[in-house]
């Protein structure tokens, strides 16, 4: 069973990720790179190439780790969450008022939803937990923080995005909402998603 939901995941998430790039349909041009929905579905497979390995060969016991194991789950959960709640509803309006592509094809939900709940569920169901404590719940909270440092440098470097905007998403947007108000959402973020690693981590602890 877990080999299964590990092939499983890897090859949704790899034809999920070259879908929402523009690989299969001609349509890729790096700017892919600055969203964290593919740098996280990126993380989620090279873990789970990592699981592979472990599980036929036992030779990268890393993917066992429970602490990053939960990094990793709660890294592309931060995904699922941020876009279901903050962009699924104006991609759904764009797309009824002839914009934008269908938010419900397969590439999309597939890095956005499927693969998320997938990765959840294979941690609580095979990932073993003992040891963990709570506070280790925070640890995941360096991927958030990079990805910020990360799409800082590109807007620096005056990348641009599709809308024409130097920011992936408009919470995060410096020269639109300003300093003040834009640290105010990542501050709030930050610390809603440290209680919620903290929240998982106990469950998952007490669930072990």
């Amino acid at each position: 069973m877990k080999l299964f939901v590990i092939i499983a995941v890897l090859v949704l998430d790899i034809y999920s990720v070259a879908e929402q790039i523009g690989i299969l349909n001609n349509t890729y041009d790096g700017t892919c790179w600055g969203y964290y929905t593919i740098l996280s579905n990126l993380l989620v497979i090279f873990y789970f190439l990592l699981a592979l390995l472990n599980q036929l060969f036992g030779i990268v016991p890393l993917a066992d780790d429970p602490v990053f194991s939960f990094t990793v789950t709660m890294s592309i959960t931060l995904t699922f969450i941020i876009f279901h709640f903050l962009l699924m509803p104006y991609l759904i309006k764009m797309w009824k008022d002839g914009e934008g592509l269908n938010p419900y094809r397969l590439g999309n939900l597939g890095v956005h939803y499927i693969c998320p709940i997938l990765t959840f569920i294979y941690y609580f169901m095979f990932i073993n937990r003992d040891g963990m404590k709570t506070i280790d719940g925070l640890w995941w909270l360096a991927s958030p923080c990079i990805f910020l440092v990360y799409a800082a440098v590109r807007a620096k470097m005056g990348c641009r995005f599709y809308d024409g905007s130097r920011w992936p998403y408009w919470f995060m947007d410096f020269d639109q909402l300003g300093f003040r108000k834009a640290m105010r959402n990542l501050a709030v973020l930050l610390v809603g998603f440290g209680l919620l690693g903290l929240l998982v981590a106990y469950i998952s602890i007490v669930l072990r």
